[in-house]
């Protein structure tokens, strides 16, 4: 058998997620929409935060993680359950998630849609879903500075990297880009994302100060990289 290839082992076949994982997932966001207080232990969880630099792996990796464990994974969906909510497109609120807005682009998208809410509000709104999807306990949510929202004692707070040449090749292969366009798209993300967490959080997201765990994904591949982290909870005391 031949070696892979970095490329082939960071991005090597992530399974489908099973239709039981969905189900339970929208369950816990059904649960969470109807709490008004938590109702639960004043600490959440177990929970496993998973931030990641873009193009890394890390969401495949919560996937995988979630399969491994049987949690639920929280993604994109927290920001479409918090648009129906809102009674507002995904497509729309999407813009405002881990990007850059400033007051004019405040302001002009208001005004195409009175019901919009500025960003300040949408991040007190989703961190609120990320509070109570936590409170529910056996839930993997990615991103959107869940670790800076969430009690660490509660759960493992995990940041996923990878070394900028293997992120250019992952991110143009995704969106069909050559490599001069697909550098200039993963510095807007990474510069989007940092500039997200640094306004509503007051911190670097690079920080290592603010995880319990750093992976290189490049080192151990998707689904190496979730067994270590699947061992950290272990170890933590958050799985049997």
């Amino acid at each position: 058998m031949s070696a892979k290839s970095p490329e082939e082992r960071l991005w090597g076949g992530v399974a489908a997620e099973p239709a039981e994982f969905r189900m339970r997932f929208q369950g816990v966001l059904d649960r969470a929409a109807a709490h008004t207080e938590v109702e639960k232990s004043p600490v959440p969880g177990p929970y496993l935060t998973i931030s990641r630099e873009a193009a890394s792996g890390g969401a495949e990796v919560a996937q995988r993680v979630g399969q491994l464990l049987g949690w639920s994974v929280l993604d994109r969906q927290l920001v479409q359950d918090l648009a129906a909510r809102l009674e507002l497109e995904p497509q729309l609120l999407e813009l405002m998630d881990e990007t850059r807005v400033n007051w004019f682009s405040e302001t002009l998208l208001n005004l195409f849609n009175s019901r919009l809410v500025l960003q300040d509000s949408f991040v007190s709104k989703l961190s609120r879903s990320i509070a109570l999807s936590a409170y529910e306990g056996r839930v993997v949510i990615v991103g959107r500075g869940a670790n800076l929202v969430l009690p660490p004692e509660g759960g493992l707070r995990v940041r996923v990297v990878a070394p900028r040449k293997l992120r250019l090749k992952a991110l143009a292969k995704q969106e069909n880009l050559d490599e001069r366009s697909a550098g200039r798209r993963l510095d807007e993300l990474d510069e989007s994302r940092t500039d997200f967490v640094r306004r509503h959080f007051h911190c670097d997201p690079s920080d290592p100060q603010n995880y319990d765990l750093v992976i290189d994904v490049s080192r151990f591949g998707i689904g190496g990289t979730a067994d270590l982290i699947r061992r950290a909870l272990e170890l933590r005391g958050l799985v049997e």
